[in-house]
């Protein structure tokens, strides 16, 4: 009687413990942590990073000026403002190969000083910009601007953008040949050579940047008075990142 009723027990568990023996390597097998190699063997990963740098004098030239007004009214500081930039446009209009910006405008009530023997009004003040790739038109102009009672607050040599993106081309082109060298120097002390570039990545370091020559002083009568803006030289630098595969 117990044998028959071990028996019988033995049948009815005999299927699960086939299954789980079945599904118990597959379980181990999912518990085994997958691993992940990039690289084959004998070969050799080298990240880079080289610069080319060119320089060039800026081909561009900036006038940023202003006028202002003191009125009782605000529409009396205004209409003088008005009446200055349109006389500067006007003469700005006969100058070849000149951009003519009009900037920020603003009116302002000024509560006065009486220390300083102010009375209260209002204020205007209008921007104008002017850019010309000759500074050699512009420089006259300034001196023009400048004795219709313009104040002048600075003056600016810069690359143009056509300028710049030749330059920058130049200066990846550099990177590249810096990377190439690098690469080359750092296989043959390695003892190893150059079989493949995984990835390349050029970069523009520098961002345009004006050079100012501040010019603040107006012109102390009404001849024209033309100012000297010396130029220097201005660096344009491109970085190239890139991945080799070095072999024996």
């Amino acid at each position: 009687m117990m044998s028959e009723h071990f028996r019988a027990t033995a049948r009815r568990a005999l299927p699960a413990l086939m299954l789980a023996a079945g599904l118990c390597p597959v379980a181990v097998m999912a518990q085994a942590p997958a691993t992940h190699d990039d690289s084959t063997p004998n070969e050799t990963v080298l990240d880079l990073t080289a610069s080319g740098t060119v320089q060039a004098q800026p081909d561009e030239l900036t006038a940023t000026f202003f006028a202002e007004s003191r009125a009782d009214t605000a529409a009396a500081a205004q209409a003088q403002v008005n009446a200055q930039i349109a006389k500067a446009m006007a003469t700005s209009a006969h100058v070849d190969g000149l951009t003519i910006n009009a900037g920020s405008y603003f009116v302002r009530h000024d509560d006065g000083d009486a220390h300083q023997n102010r009375k209260p009004g209002w204020v205007a003040r209008q921007t104008i910009r002017l850019t010309a790739q000759d500074g050699r038109n512009l420089l006259p102009l300034i001196g023009q601007l400048q004795a219709q009672h313009l104040a002048l607050p600075q003056l600016d040599w810069s690359l143009s953008r056509p300028r710049r993106a030749e330059l920058t081309r130049q200066a990846e082109s550099l990177a590249l040949q810096d990377m190439q060298q690098r690469a080359q120097a750092a296989a043959a002390t390695l003892k190893l050579k150059i079989s493949s570039i995984r990835s390349v990545a050029l970069e523009d370091q520098d961002m345009a940047r004006p050079m100012p020559m501040l010019m603040m002083a107006r012109a102390a009568s009404s001849d024209a008075i033309t100012p000297s803006a010396p130029m220097g030289m201005e660096d344009v630098t491109a970085t190239a990142h890139g991945t080799l595969v070095l072999r024996p």
